[in-house]
This record gives C-alpha cells, structure tokens and sequence, in this order.
C-alpha cells in the first residue's frame, strides 16, 4: 500500500506509523473531517479470511472509553469510490483517532520511567480493563507496544494513556485466535501452561508492564520459549530499588494463581493510593 493513497474516497494515506504479522498503521489525512487519523490496514487480501479485522471491529469498535484508543470508521480498499488505483489486492482497513505520544515500548528505550509517571499510566489501562472486563471482553495482548500515552491532552502531567490493539481479543462471540494468544514476554503463568487467557492474565501481564516501566528491563528477559519457562518457575524479581508499596501492588498483580490476583477495578484502587 502506497502512501498518498485515497481510502474510501476519503483518507489519504501518510508515513507508516508501525505494523505487525496481521496489519500495518499509517497516518492520514481524513478530506472529511480535516483531521488527522491513524488507519490500520489488515495484510491478508483473502476476503474469507477476515477474523482480525472482525475481531478488532466487532470488539474494540464498541468500545467507548477515555483511556481506549477510539475506531471511528472501516472499510476496504476496494470501497475507495474515487479510482485511485491500490493494486489488486483488497484489503480491510479501521480508522482510529490518532494519539499525540508514543506507545511505551518507545518511551522506555531511554530509561525507565518515575514511580509517578507509573502509577498514572498503569491506572489509566486497569481503568480501561476494568471496563472491557465489565463487558466480559478479555484484551489478551497487554504489553508496552499496545499503550499509547497521549501527551498532548495531559500538558505538563504525565500523559494519558490509552489501550490499543484489540486484534486477538477474547469475549463470548470470539474464541483464541488460530495466530496467536499474546506476547510471549507477557504471558501469564496458566497461558504458558496452554490454559485459557482470562482477566486475570490481563492482569498479570499489566504486573509486568508495570515493573518493566519501573526498572527499564523485561521482568522475564530472554528468547521467547527461555523467558517463558521462566515464568512458570517462579515470580518476577522485585529489585530492591522498587520502593515496598509498589513491590506490594506487584506481588499482587502478579500472583502465579489468578485466583489471588485483584480485578481490574481493585487495581485501579491500589494503584491509585501508591499517589497518596
């Protein structure tokens, strides 16, 4: 896909924002609005085989909620209604709201981030959570690359973060995808093991995002399948230079039995008195 491509007769295609093995982003210019948009466009060109745009649409288009990442249109590519040639490939595409900042795992290239800017942006997500939860949605990929902090609404605070990437998550309509069930370096303990993803996993996995942003390195560092087994040996290693009331919310968090960890709602709750 070209830039300068007019989707939908209507999104002009700008710079490739990032990708993975399902979809690529691009910025773009919506003619409509006048505002700039974030496209995710899916790779498979095989109209039968749609489940990841479905999955995104169906789940995460319903969705509405201050720290979620907003899908405010879709289509495809063979629906631009302006001739602009795209190839003969068509392809589905959704249209999110794009975010001023940078996903996490950007942020965290340098140096890790303050306990304060932590507890702001990890309970933005558990809020998120709590409420796709509610909606017995169970997100499935929580990792740095699927949260967005969202500088330009928060001037001079430490942003807002938002949940992104709703492309294999779970709820009543839609199982595990046949591609892939998280990211290896996130992957609770019973995933691990070949149980099933649940909230609770959603939690785990936000345990070690939360102590990643705090030290800079993975909680379970290593080759995928090295970092894995790790995880079914023993709990993260706290550093001592994690102050006792965060070691406490991540002990937590990250209990190897989901039966001990907290809700979505919980964490909220704890994670906001570590500001008091």
């Amino acid at each position: 896909m070209h830039q300068d491509v007019l989707l939908g007769g209507r999104y002009r295609l700008g710079a490739q924002l990032g990708g993975g093995s399902e979809a690529y982003v691009n910025e773009a210019w919506d003619l409509l609005s006048g505002k700039t948009v974030a496209v995710k466009i899916f790779r498979s060109t095989n109209s039968l085989d749609n489940a990841p745009f479905r999955r995104e649409l169906e789940i995460h288009g319903r969705l509405r909620h201050r720290n979620i990442v907003r899908i405010l249109d879709s289509g495809d590519t063979d629906s631009r209604g302006d001739g602009a040639g795209v190839g003969q490939d068509n392809r589905h595409f959704v249209v999110m709201e794009l975010v001023a900042g940078k996903d996490l795992r950007w942020i965290l290239q340098d140096k890790p981030a303050s306990p304060e800017q932590t507890a702001a942006w990890m309970t933005d997500v558990a809020r998120a959570l709590a409420h796709v939860h509610r909606r017995g949605i169970v997100h499935n990929d929580i990792k740095p690359g699927n949260i967005l902090v969202d500088f330009a609404s928060d001037p001079g605070g430490p942003g807002v973060a938002k949940l992104a990437d709703f492309g294999i998550a779970l709820n009543g309509r839609h199982g595990v995808p046949n591609s892939s069930s998280g990211t290896p370096h996130y992957l609770s303990p019973e995933e691990v093991c070949g149980g099933t993803s649940t909230t609770a996993s959603d939690i785990y996995s936000l345990g070690l995002v939360a102590l990643e942003c705090l030290t800079g390195t993975k909680a379970f560092p290593g080759p995928p399948l090295e970092s894995m087994v790790a995880r079914t040996l023993g709990e993260p290693r706290i550093p001592g230079t994690v102050r006792r009331r965060w070691s406490m919310v991540l002990h937590a968090m990250t209990d190897p039995d989901p039966a001990g960890r907290p809700s979505a709602s919980q964490t909220v709750g704890m994670l906001r008195r570590l500001s008091w």
